[in-house]
């Protein structure tokens, strides 16, 4: 698989033991201007439909759980017609699946027997399952402070399960130590080009759900950001193709408690600063100080004609109940996307058509009220 880093714009083939350019950038997968339709595999509903269009022919025989193809359901929310992704329906219970899912076949193909990551919980759950399916062996570097549900979910999978006292910044330390003193494949979400070529999917999905006809904006949930990223390069490389003359407004949404990405793209930043959080969050999974893919992530916001959200906890909470409310059991990080949604209504106005990602399961963290 050929890949680039957009910092300093070295290319070569992609080698699961080194996951990040010498500069110290993320690589990503090649960017490309073709999108042959007729190669889509409509009679798989998961994601290797687009097994050719992400140039993984080779991987004929995937070990799959079923991720992608997620419904789009259309409500009402605050008098408005609204509609939402609904991720959470993967086979572990997060949007993480779509892009677990290609990354995990495409170390196995390339010989990987042993993986590790950091994850406050659904990257790490997922990443245990799909270690689980393919027989590689797994150890996942988490928070203390992770919700129980998820840390559960991990272990029952067979992974081993190494807590790290401190804030979510330090499970990344001590896995990063790993990784450099024994030379094992980080398998991570937030660097492997592979996972981000997986979740581009979200967005033909999208294009072949509405039948062409996009939505004007997209909102979702954003720590690392590759559920963002993977919808506006997936977009994006539609829009090259000519097979859609504009991809949707993306709009990025943080709790107000640590919000990196809004505090740097309101002021004018390339880069995304590390800030510490000024408390914790109910959207557990947001809890990034500083998103690794951060400068692709203020290119995406700007060049797609979006922005940076931030939500209050009390805001979070009535969304999560919202949702429950009207049936959608989504987890509190999903729920900070719903209560952006009237920012979002007040910016593009009362007509606007807009999906929000729902990205992980209720079930993962269950709040009482």
């Amino acid at each position: 698989m050929q890949v680039f880093c957009d910092r300093c714009q070295k290319t070569g083939k992609f080698n699961p033991h080194i996951f990040c350019c010498e500069c110290g950038g993320a690589w990503e997968p090649l960017e490309r201007s073709d999108f042959d339709k007729q190669s889509i595999l409509t009679s798989d509903s998961t994601v290797w439909r687009y097994r050719s269009i992400m140039g993984l022919d080779e991987i004929s025989r995937p070990q799959s759980l079923g991720a992608g193809w997620t419904p789009i359901m259309e409500t009402g929310w605050s008098g408005q017609p609204m509609a939402f992704k609904l991720e959470y329906m993967a086979p572990s219970g997060s949007f993480k699946d779509r892009g677990t899912e290609v990354e995990i076949n495409y170390l196995k193909a390339m010989g990987v027997k042993e993986v590790v990551e950091d994850s406050s919980g659904n990257a790490g759950a997922s990443l245990a399952a799909y270690a689980a399916r393919s027989g590689l062996h797994a150890a996942i570097y988490a928070p203390e402070s992770a919700s129980p549900a998820k840390l559960a979910q991990i272990y029952v999978y067979g992974a081993q399960l190494r807590l790290i006292p401190g804030p979510r910044s330090a499970s990344s330390q001590a896995v990063l130590q790993a990784v450099n003193e024994t030379g094992v494949v980080y398998a991570s979400h937030a660097y492997n080009p592979v996972y981000l070529l997986g979740q581009q999917t979200f967005a033909w999905e999208i294009w072949e759900q509405t039948g062409g006809d996009l939505p004007d904006a997209l909102v979702i949930p954003v720590g690392q950001g590759g559920l963002l990223l993977g919808a506006w390069l997936g977009f994006s490389r539609l829009r090259r193709a000519g097979l859609v003359k504009r991809i949707p407004r993306l709009f990025a949404v943080q709790p107000e408690v640590l919000a990196p990405i809004p505090q740097a793209l309101v002021a004018g930043k390339e880069e995304v600063e590390e800030v510490a959080p000024r408390a914790k969050s109910l959207a557990e999974g947001l809890a990034i100080v500083k998103p690794v893919r951060g400068r692709r992530i203020l290119q995406a916001l700007r060049e797609s004609g979006g922005g940076a959200l931030t939500v209050r906890e009390e805001e979070i909470r009535s969304a999560y109940q919202q949702l429950a409310h009207i049936g959608l059991y989504a987890e509190p990080t999903s729920a900070a996307a719903a209560a952006a949604l009237g920012q979002v209504r007040q910016i593009l106005g009362e007509k606007a058509k807009i999906v929000a990602a729902l990205t992980g399961s209720g079930l993962k963290s269950p709040q009482n009220s």
